[in-house]
């Protein structure tokens, strides 16, 4: 009996020093935090740490250890992180950064990526308002250049396959597009632009402009149709053809303010859109014989991607006018640069800064400039 009764007593011993060391941490606990709370500082808190016996610091470091990135003094004149002093940061740096110090006239080296689009500056020169219509290139060049040009109007079946075989042979074309084409097939849009094709503009509807527009109308159907191929693309357009191959003064000093200087009409109509024409079926031998016995330097063939025999003609039309000695160039590298402003570029396989430079006749440091490279 009398040895239940000390049990008992120890038992409640032990709660009495577990509720005891209890209420001794909680103190603890909230006399730490009201001290940081309170802003006593630093040293006042480690007393408190101390006074419980929560101090526990890292041992001093031995000999041979190394010390504390974190704790050791910098020397600004030597610490490769210090972005102040770093040699090679450019705000320190008493040498220009876009040179070479072993050669002090070489550039440093900007990346461009194919399919990059870059800003043209292109050098100013007098402007002209109207639209100037152009039926074939006016640049002279020593080889024959001919220029392939695709229209799309609603049809886009044929798209890719017309692309493979460009693919196939090498040969980049210039395509005129309707803008509401573009927006109902955008992914065959940025498919033509990313194959290294010239993109221009075919209008927004493809109205009779000059019949069935005044001169808000086209400039309506201008500024829409430009503003869906820029967002769709990437690309700012600056050549036009017009719908069915219309025109009158109105529509072309409209198309001068609206950046277009250029109104694109054609050498050779292979009536590929055609399926019969002045009694005669518009087969692939039509229209192949259409191209290559009409073709001449600096000439535009108008096609059409919908053209049902197209696809089909195009291998032999492409063999035929390189075994004349014909070289393909899209119609931008066939005209002058616009004479003011700036047009597009999308960065083929191969090209650098200087190719491009050297192209459009402007220098590496204004494509620099301009494109923020």
């Amino acid at each position: 009996m009398g040895e239940a009764k000390m049990n008992k007593k120890s038992k409640k011993r032990a709660v009495k020093l577990i509720l005891i060391v209890l209420l001794v941490c909680l103190a603890s606990f909230t006399a730490g935090y009201g001290v940081t709370a309170s802003g006593l500082g630093e040293k006042a808190f480690n007393s408190v740490r101390q006074w419980f016996g929560w101090d526990h610091t890292a041992d001093p470091p031995r000999s041979g250890d190394p010390p504390d990135p974190g704790d050791a003094p910098r020397d600004p004149g030597k610490d490769p992180q210090d972005p102040g002093n770093n040699p090679q940061d450019p705000g320190q740096d008493p040498g220009d950064p876009g040179e070479d110090p072993g050669n002090g006239d070489k550039p440093k080296e900007q990346v461009i990526y194919v399919g990059q689009v870059l800003l043209i500056p292109v050098p100013s020169g007098e402007v002209s308002s109207i639209s100037q219509v152009v039926q074939r290139g006016t640049v002279t060049s020593s080889q024959k250049p001919i220029a392939l040009t695709f229209d799309s109007g609603w049809l886009f079946e044929q798209t890719i396959p017309l692309l493979n075989v460009l693919d196939q042979y090498g040969v980049t074309a210039t395509f005129f597009p309707r803008a509401g084409w573009v927006a109902d097939h955008p992914e065959l849009a940025r498919e033509i632009v990313r194959r290294g094709h010239t993109m221009g503009n075919h209008s927004l509807t493809h109205k009779h402009m000059p019949v069935q527009l005044d001169a808000a109308g086209m400039r309506y159907e201008m500024q829409e149709s430009t503003r869906i191929i820029w967002e769709v693309t990437g690309i700012r357009p600056y050549l036009f053809r017009p719908p069915y191959g219309e025109y009158n003064q109105t529509l072309l000093q409209v198309l001068g303010e609206e950046g277009y200087p250029y109104t694109v009409m054609w050498t050779i109509d292979t009536h590929d859109w055609a399926t019969e024409m002045n009694g005669q079926t518009v087969t692939a031998d039509y229209i192949v014989n259409r191209v290559l016995n009409n073709a001449d330097q600096n000439g535009i063939v108008l096609m059409h991607i919908g053209g049902p025999k197209t696809v089909e003609a195009l291998p032999r039309i492409i063999e035929g006018l390189r075994a004349k000695g014909f070289t393909f160039n899209t119609l931008d590298k066939m005209l002058p640069p616009p004479a003011d402003g700036t047009v597009t570029h999308t960065v083929a396989a191969g090209e650098t800064l200087y190719s491009i430079a050297r192209r459009y006749g402007v220098t590496v440091q204004q494509l620099i400039e301009a494109n923020g490279l």
